[in-house]
């Protein structure tokens, strides 16, 4: 009898040992697991980093090879043929000329829209809002959009890098709203909220559902605008409205000025 007690007791404890070493096993390999995604996560975030970083850095460098390279060039050509047209008497000969002259100065502008699309020159030297006022009367001459904007200062604490991204982000989503949104109003906004500022943009475009578009989206519009807000440390939002779309982007206030 006291045999079988033993074995009965044995066998619980190898048991519960078991079910220990068990369980051991599987928390190890949970936190092990934990740890692969948190690393895979850092290295995705670093990656991240670095893409949108050497994009900047490109679009920097040939802006101002446009800007020193090629608008240099062309206004050299312009200022040839100007000298030719008062050299040159027969009527059909300056009209020639004059036909490529004009030809010139309208590549000269496409250049400079070029260079300023690829890297605002008014971002490093002024500020996001500048910057911004200045994007939003080019898309108002070129296009029937009305937009209304509310900036809380003039001198928003942001990093000249937080600037660039978010410069990045309104010209994503305007150009969403004008090629898909059917939109001819925009309210935009910068507040401070606490240590948090919020950028919003209100529309009376067609309805849609931002993170609904992005699952769908093969596109690179909407994953950029998140990617960037990500790169600031920010949120993105989207709020119920009876006509049009509201998106709100939350990210930590810079202690610094541009």
């Amino acid at each position: 009898m006291e045999n079988e007690d033993g074995l009965v007791i044995f066998f619980w404890i190898g048991t519960l040992i078991m079910i220990s070493m068990t369980l051991g096993v599987l928390l190890i390999a949970l936190i092990y697991q934990r740890k692969v995604l948190k690393i895979r996560q850092a290295e995705s975030e670093n990656l991240l980093r670095v893409s949108l970083e050497s994009e900047k850095r490109e679009r920097k460098r040939i802006a101002e090879d446009f800007h020193d390279g090629v608008s240099g060039d062309m206004i050299t050509i312009r200022n040839h043929i100007s000298q030719l047209e008062t050299k040159i008497q027969d009527q059909e000969s300056r009209a020639v000329l004059f036909g490529v002259k004009t030809s010139v100065e309208n590549m000269l502008a496409e250049v400079k829209v070029i260079s300023y699309n690829l890297m605002p020159p008014l971002l490093d030297t002024l500020g996001l809002v500048p910057t911004l006022e200045d994007y939003f009367e080019r898309i108002k001459k070129w296009s029937l959009l009305t937009i209304h904007t509310d900036f809380y200062q003039r001198d928003i604490p942001v990093s000249a890098s937080n600037s660039y991204e978010l410069y990045r982000i309104v010209q994503e989503l305007l150009g969403n709203m004008l090629k898909y949104g059917n939109v001819t109003v925009v309210h935009f906004s910068i507040k401070k909220i606490d240590s948090f500022l919020e950028l919003e943009i209100k529309d009376n475009g067609s309805p849609f559902d931002f993170f609904e578009n992005l699952k769908k989206s093969k596109g690179m519009g909407l994953k950029n605008i998140l990617s960037r807000s990500k790169q600031i440390g920010g949120k993105i939002k989207q709020s119920s409205s009876e006509t049009g779309n509201v998106i709100q982007i939350r990210f930590p206030a810079s202690e610094h000025e541009n």
